[in-house]
């Protein structure tokens, strides 16, 4: 029987290992700098105006420094990682074809997987320049609420930890359901172009909270036409697609594993 074609851990890792090390360095910078900067001012801050002045302008040149390096980042990984987890793909597809029905196939760019890989670089591009934007706002908004409500430099520094632990969390979640997402829709589009349109949900048994669903359709091998989707909840739908779904799918072979 042909196995799933799932998502490489390998290279979900190193998607998140490159987003991490990236917050890690803007934590270290921002806390650096906003340190330095409340202690001079904070004795200053119920006095007058000039302290918030201050804070907001050595915020809006931290922004600006962190939003380009996030924006660089986007524009690298995001092509790189779609890359990689195709090439995993299709040697995951040619193996599980050759060692199942003795199936030879060599896959060539086609405008079809062209078209998902760019659409994927595309999402991903976003979704990593989002991380460093909505993370720089939301540290903008506690700095100037701390210099507003008079707050010292120990709970501004809790709060910054907290808002990282947050950022990194998001960061982590993103890398792995980017790379279930990428899974499923370049592994449709090759099924398509390969003419095996039947696939049978593989669910993954992971995660705290399984949709009870896609549980369901695990368990009943539940078949569907890739072209189409699977009829799940009212909906059609691919594994891997809907935020935090870890399922896959199985190529069915008449002949071979149709049973």
């Amino acid at each position: 029987m042909l196995k799933p074609i799932r998502p490489n851990a390998g290279v979900g890792s190193a998607y998140e290992r490159s987003l991490i090390a990236l917050i890690d360095e803007m934590e270290r910078s921002i806390r650096r700098w906003l340190r330095a900067r409340y202690r001079k001012v904070e004795d200053r801050i119920t006095q007058d105006a000039s302290p918030a002045a201050e804070l907001q302008s050595l915020m809006d040149k931290l922004t600006e420094r962190w939003r380009s390096r996030f924006d660089e980042l986007a524009e690298s990984l995001a092509p790189r990682f779609v890359d990689r987890a195709t090439a995993s793909i299709d040697r995951t597809y040619k193996r599980e074809l050759d060692r199942a029905a003795g199936f030879t196939i060599q896959f060539r760019p086609t405008e079809g997987v062209t078209d998902a890989m760019k659409a994927c670089v595309n999402e991903n591009v976003l979704l990593i320049k989002s991380i460093g934007e909505h993370h720089l706002s939301e540290v903008n908004q506690m700095v100037m609420r701390a210099v507003a409500h008079g707050g010292d430099l120990g709970e501004l520094t809790d709060g910054l930890q907290q808002r990282f632990g947050i950022t990194r969390r998001r960061a982590a979640n993103i890398a792995r359901d980017q790379n279930a997402k990428v899974t499923s829709a370049i592994n449709k589009q090759r099924q398509i172009e390969t003419g095996l349109f039947e696939s049978e949900w593989v669910h993954s048994a992971g995660g705290k909270h399984p949709r009870e669903s896609h549980v369901e359709a695990g368990r009943k091998r539940l078949r569907f036409d890739v072209r189409e989707g699977a009829l799940i909840d009212g909906e059609r739908i691919w594994p891997g697609q809907l935020p935090n779904c870890r399922c896959s799918s199985r190529v069915i072979l008449r002949g071979f594993n149709d049973k």
